[in-house]
């Protein structure tokens, strides 16, 4: 996000991660990924419940293979899971992301399959441009 962080803002975009935790949980967890200021606590996940994003059956957070290997991915970008941080239930939550315009209207919605299951922020960059 960093990287691509002016091309949102020129197309008039503005990004915004939701977290699961409270306001200054997500300040902490995102300033040192160069997203300080971009992050919203969701402590009770009713964003996540609004937009539909539903949770992973734990018993396969070891097994699935696009988890494997988004896993491995994110690994070799140095990026790692602080389990120490991490509430077993919040960990089931699945991610997704959306495009929600200046009058609230959703008009691009991408619900994941696993844990690690976004899409790569060019190919949001490239929805937005669509939508912008």
């Amino acid at each position: 996000m960093r990287e691509l962080r002016p091309n949102f803002a020129a197309l008039g975009v503005s990004v915004r991660f939701i977290t699961i935790g409270s306001q200054a949980k997500a300040d902490a967890f995102c300033a040192p990924a160069g997203a300080a200021g971009l992050c919203i606590g969701d402590e009770s996940k009713a964003s996540y419940r609004a937009l539909g994003f539903e949770e992973f059956n734990l018993l396969r957070i070891f097994t699935d293979p696009a988890l494997r290997k988004r896993r491995a991915e994110n690994k070799a970008a140095g990026f790692k899971q602080d389990w120490g941080a991490t509430k077993l239930k919040d960990s089931a939550q699945l991610p997704g992301a959306a495009f929600i315009d200046s009058e609230g209207i959703v008009r691009w919605i991408y619900r994941g399959h696993h844990p690690g299951d976004l899409p790569p922020m060019r190919e949001m960059l490239e929805i937005a441009r669509l939508n912008a």
